[in-house]
């Protein structure tokens, strides 16, 4: 199918890139087209692996509509453009881990294409969902946006080595990410300071998140909403895996523990010196500070 050139405003948007989901992107994306055309609805789709998203934001911010069909990088790359505008974004899954996409409540990617198919012919009522807004010092205080978990701990790395791995393990990266890095993981020294609470001393992991899982569904933030205002702030303490290691069970599915650290912010400000990672992104390195934006995008829902 011809990828037509990105010049009108007021158009639906299909986002997508073709190795997603090894092939499914494609696929999902050309029947969606296919869909739209037959309701005699413009349309134009965006295949990514020929023009990057971040050279085509201008035109996003100006589309009618945009349906991102991938992952969670592909979703992170897009909201960068329309954060904070009424444009209605729906998702459609095609990526390895698809955790964002698991929030909309919808169980298969079949269901996603009809939901985005009845709203384009009779477009509706949307979901204001929070945003995630990051602010790293070495950035200069310039804004960048995450829809899911912004992790500075062991998430990070395992999120790092997963992305090294063969796409064709598909969510099972993540587990053989978190494998591979479990003996190399010593604690480090963060902060994270919010009203109402401080914390600081040596952690293992840490991630803000804003979605329940991580990794393809691994459900390490059991009361992360995207619609209350806060992120759930998930901190694994102490210096040394051995100790923490008989929670790992716990650990991997929200549960409390004697080395969790747990809290519901608004607003944080994060003292580390790694790198953090956000929808499966490297987004920037050392201090930042978070910001929960209320209603930043409107979900197609």
């Amino acid at each position: 199918m011809l990828m037509s050139s990105i010049a009108h405003a007021e158009k639906i948007r299909i986002i997508f890139h073709p190795s997603s989901g090894r092939g499914r992107g494609m696929r999902r994306a050309q029947q969606l087209a296919q869909e739209l055309g037959a309701l005699g609805l413009e349309h134009e789709l965006v295949d990514t692996s020929v023009t990057s998203v971040e050279q085509v934001g201008d035109q996003l911010r100006g589309s009618r509509i945009i349906i991102i069909i991938g992952g969670d990088g592909l979703i992170h790359h897009c909201i960068q453009h329309v954060a904070g505008t009424a444009i209605p974004v729906g998702v459609v899954p095609a990526g390895s881990g698809n955790d964002f996409w698991r929030m909309t409540g919808d169980s298969k990617a079949d269901d996603s294409l009809a939901k985005m198919i009845a709203f384009c012919r009779q477009p509706g009522a949307t979901t204001p969902i929070d945003l995630l807004e990051l602010r790293f010092d070495q950035a200069g205080g310039s804004p960048r946006y995450a829809l899911g978990a912004v992790s500075w701990g062991f998430e990070a790395t395992v999120n790092a080595k997963a992305n090294a791995l063969p796409r064709q393990l598909g969510a099972l990266r993540y587990i053989a990410g978190l494998v591979l890095c479990i003996p190399q993981l010593r604690g480090w020294h963060s902060e994270v300071k919010a009203n109402g609470m401080e914390f600081s001393g040596s952690v293992l992991a840490a991630s803000l998140a804003n979605i329940k899982s991580l990794g393809g569904g691994i459900k390490l933030f059991p009361r992360a909403e995207i619609t209350d205002g806060t992120a759930e702030l998930a901190i694994i303490r102490g210096p040394r895996i051995l100790r923490v290691l008989p929670y790992l069970p716990r650990i991997l599915t929200g549960a409390p523990h004697p080395w969790k650290v747990s809290a519901h912010l608004a607003q944080a400000r994060v003292e580390t010196t790694r790198s953090s990672y956000a929808d499966g992104e490297c987004v920037g390195e050392g201090s930042f500070d978070l910001s929960v934006i209320p209603a930043g995008i409107q979900l197609i829902s």
